[in-house]
């Protein structure tokens, strides 16, 4: 994952345990320790969540190229009867 397309979190919302990767971002739980990048700071510190709240956390949107969105408008949509 790049840091692009990566979560960013706000730091003023985390505790410090959060932001240092002591605890969970989700669920604050300190042991065992997170391991799951699940997106960074505005400084580009990551961010971390344990196992088991990774998977809760929504999937940051890839964003569409031009050309995508552009091919995508211009083809008919199918109608069934």
């Amino acid at each position: 994952m790049s840091h692009t397309d990566e979560l960013t979190f706000d730091p003023g919302a985390l505790s410090a345990e959060q932001i240092y990767g002591d605890a969970c971002v989700v669920c604050h739980k300190k042991w065992p320790r997170p391991r799951v990048r699940v997106g960074r700071l505005p400084d580009g510190s990551r961010v971390l969540a344990c196992a088991d709240c990774a998977p809760a956390l929504p999937r940051p949107r890839v964003a569409e190229s031009v050309a995508d969105a552009t091919r995508r408008n211009r083809e008919p949509e199918l109608t069934t009867l």
